[in-house]
């Protein structure tokens, strides 16, 4: 296992970790950072999947990475391997556990103290050697549910590994590297696309795959068919940060060489289907142009005390407040030439006043909106637009904070804001 601790990836825009063929991201929260496992394309353009090992990336704020360990299969029963697939990691008790793909036809698992590594190889031997099931015993996918049970969720689609293939799941024991039930076929009313992963949004099961997806009520399924997210051409996973959800995605990067990694935000409509934004998608998140037409609320970066909601008489989501809370945005570029902003969305019951700063850590006020009250209950029919004119310049790249405060228990929700650089009024 190699480390790197000084290797930095800065992103512009999706993917987040350009030309270095960093693809299939699995994403988990450990440690108050973000960690990336990954494999790597060892060939661009290349159709044989040619992967000599994996990587382990992380980061604080989604858009600078850092690549913290490569690790090879010789360091495992595997040996040397052209064939470095898919994997996941999971932490239990301060220990990480990291699951792999030989190929596809097996899945190893390996052990460490730390989420970089270095790991251990526990067995010596594979965790699923392809005899457990009908299906190839590859693309490992962990799940915890709520109630503290890990599950491996792995194999492939039968109309390309033929009958008998399919999305297998087992539960695992307490070790973490052993079964503790014998693996079943997950009941999905789809033929499948590529690899599946399990996550829990909103108290249903989601189960995942390519960029398209399945609901179900048990995390053994049955699981029926939603559609597709539009945002993955290929892998893809889930995950929650401070507040807000998140879709680690894989994406053909702008010069078309290599496979990589993305990141865009996703929203869940009422009855359950996921939402992204094909603008996201393109840019990537943790970063804005003051330039764009809009800068939607739901595409926050931390949310504090705060809901994304579907809207009911318009199109899309906001963002609902019913006690002091904040939306945050950083990294938002082209402000310099900015006169003010204007911002759109509504009140019930006594209003609510929103504040924005700029700055990192909270920042410095720039401006207030008070909405007076409203409705006794929420309509976008009562929706308002507020606007805030700047004092002083602001630099080419900054930070802002939305601070919402509703008035007497009311309901204050944020739809979208823009920036101007000459204020005309609306009416």
């Amino acid at each position: 296992m190699d480390t790197h601790g000084k290797l930095t990836v800065t992103a512009k825009k999706n993917p987040i970790i350009p030309r270095m063929g960093v693809c299939d991201p699995h994403m988990h929260v450990f440690l108050d950072r973000v960690w990336m496992y990954a494999t790597h394309d060892a060939v661009p353009g290349s159709a044989a999947f040619i992967m000599h090992d994996w990587q382990i990336w992380s980061s604080r704020d989604l858009v600078t990475w850092q690549l913290e360990s490569t690790v090879h299969p010789e360091d495992f029963y595997m040996g040397p391997s052209d064939c470095c697939w898919a994997v996941d990691c999971a932490e239990k008790g301060g220990k990480y556990y990291y699951y792999y793909s030989d190929g596809n036809s097996k899945t190893g698992v390996a052990v460490s103290d730390h989420p970089a590594g270095p790991f251990s190889d526990p067995l010596g031997r594979p965790l699923l050697d392809g005899s457990s099931s009908t299906t190839r015993e590859y693309d490992p996918c962990v799940f915890k549910d709520d109630d503290g049970q890990y599950y491996l969720i792995f194999g492939g689609p039968s109309w390309c590994y033929g009958e008998g293939c399919g999305y297998f799941i087992a539960r695992l024991s307490d070790d973490m590297i052993s079964l503790a039930e014998k693996p079943r076929r997950i009941e999905l009313d789809d033929k499948g696309d590529d690899k599946a992963s399990v996550n829990k949004i909103g108290g249903k099961y989601y189960l995942t795959y390519g960029g398209f997806y399945a609901i179900g009520d048990s995390v053994y399924g049955p699981y029926k068919y939603m559609g597709h997210t539009g945002a993955s051409v290929d892998h893809t996973s889930y995950f929650e940060w401070n507040g807000q959800l998140f879709n680690a995605i894989t994406v053909n990067d702008h010069y078309g060489e290599y496979r990589s990694s993305g990141l865009c935000y996703v929203h869940v409509a009422g009855d359950g289907s996921l939402v992204t934004d094909p603008l996201i998608v393109e840019y990537g998140v943790g970063q804005y142009d003051s330039g764009w037409n809009r800068i939607e609320a739901e595409w926050f970066m931390r949310g504090v005390n705060s809901r994304k909601v579907e809207n009911d008489d318009i199109s899309g989501f906001s963002v609902s407040f019913t006690s002091e809370g904040s939306l945050y945005f950083p990294n938002i570029h082209g402000l310099h030439n900015k006169k003010g902003l204007e911002i759109r969305g509504g009140a019930s019951g006594a209003g609510g006043v929103i504040e924005f700063r700029f700055g990192s850590g909270g920042g410095k006020p720039a401006g207030t909106v008070e909405w007076a009250p409203g409705s006794g209950s929420f309509s976008w029919t009562a929706s308002r637009k507020g606007s805030v004119i700047f004092d002083n310049e602001l630099p080419e790249t900054d930070d802002l904070t939305v601070c919402v405060r509703p008035y007497d228990g009311s309901e204050v929700r944020l739809d979208n804001f823009h920036f101007f650089e000459e204020y005309i009024s609306n009416p």
